[in-house]
């Protein structure tokens, strides 16, 4: 018998838990996302954080770069990642919560990797965005800059462009722009 609208009683008994409360709906992109949790496969300088256990789309990605061979050697950045109620139709929202000094993050905390904008596909992972990130420190991109006058820098005048990301490291003013200290 096919009951439609009505739910028959042994669907109705796994939606409770063992305290008698019914269970939470997830959303497809939470079980996407929950599944792709369980197969990070990061580098040990990459840490993931659930500040709210009930809200697992909403997270912190810390990468630090103290042992990281890079321009950005000796700093610590944070990000919020947030998923995205038609993940993996749309790709997540990423933030720097970490004041830098790079052609990709603009000082508002804006990130601009490709595969955030134009190259998503469905296929692919918050791993990879993780990576994505990553690979931001060791291959910035100053063509597809967010932060114009740091891509431009770093185009004409790399050895300039060097000496401005050491100054941000010091905490020191760059673009009248106050950096946390990291070395």
């Amino acid at each position: 018998m096919i009951l439609i609208g009505k739910k028959d009683k042994r669907a109705e008994e796994e939606e409770k838990k063992d305290d008698g409360k019914k269970r939470v709906k997830q959303s497809p992109a939470e079980l996407r996302w929950r599944k792709e949790i369980g197969e990070l496969d990061l580098p040990s300088h990459a840490e993931v954080d659930f500040p709210e256990e009930t809200d697992i789309c909403n997270f912190k990605v810390t990468v630090d770069l103290k042992n990281e061979d890079c321009l950005w050697k000796g700093g610590k950045y944070h990000f919020s990642l947030n998923i995205p109620k038609d993940y993996p139709h749309k790709p997540p929202k990423v933030h720097c919560d970490t004041q830098i000094y790079h052609p990709n993050i603009n000082m508002d905390g804006a990130v601009c990797l490709n595969i955030l904008r134009d190259d998503w596909k469905p296929i692919l992972t918050v791993n990879a965005v993780i990576l994505g990130l990553i690979f931001l420190f060791i291959e910035p991109n100053p063509e597809d800059p967010l932060n114009h006058e740091a891509a431009e820098l770093m185009r004409e005048d790399y050895s300039s462009f060097e000496d401005e990301v050491r100054r941000s490291l010091r905490g020191e003013k760059v673009d009248g722009v106050k950096f946390p200290k990291f070395i």
